[in-house]
């Protein structure tokens, strides 16, 4: 079942023409986080077969001089790197960038954006299975952030032991505080 509806949520998503649209409303909503305003560490996504795109994020951060963070993949883990240049990102885990670099300390990140096939009202994610976000995110004391369009967020998904919510989900309408609130 959790095949099927991933399979049948990534067709929509490649085929979604409002991507780019939605990605900049999106960007405005997070930049406006007060938590986004005050971290100095910001550990992100590079977008990867039409995920709601970071890359007009990371650039405003980069730009705001604050350690902008991109995950580097090796053996099944997760590893934040700072970067300061998009440029000299190099394909890496299923084709997509990363940065080469010293691993950043994960104790230091104070958000975290996650990338998901879909998240749920509570905050539960659909990933691509491979559990990497959830060994990293066990890690992470920051604030927890999912981007996605609209009709990425269901009602609720089956939940594992192993996997770990995020605290808030951003969508172009409007923002999820999956702790209660908002």
């Amino acid at each position: 079942m959790k095949q099927k509806f991933r399979e049948e949520l990534l067709k929509k998503r490649r085929r979604y023409e409002k991507a780019e649209e939605d990605a900049l409303k999106i960007k405005e909503k997070f930049l406006q986080l007060e938590e986004v305003k005050r971290a100095n560490s910001i550990l992100l996504y590079y977008p990867h077969k039409n995920e709601v795109n970071t890359l007009p994020i990371i650039e405003e951060l980069l730009r705001s001089k604050k350690n902008v963070l991109l995950p580097k993949v090796k053996d099944l883990n997760i590893f934040p790197i700072k970067v300061t240049d998009l440029s000299v990102l190099k394909k890496g885990y299923a084709g997509i960038l990363e940065p080469d670099g010293k691993i950043y300390p994960v104790e230091k990140i104070e958000v975290v954006v996650v990338p998901a096939v879909a998240f749920d009202i509570h905050g539960h994610r659909l990933g691509y299975g491979k559990g990497y976000y959830d060994r990293l995110l066990k890690k992470i004391k920051g604030l927890k952030v999912g981007l996605a369009y609209d009709f990425q967020i269901v009602d609720k998904l089956p939940v594992e032991p192993h996997d770990i919510p995020v605290d808030l989900i951003i969508t172009p309408t409007r923002i999820i505080n999956t702790k209660g609130g908002m």
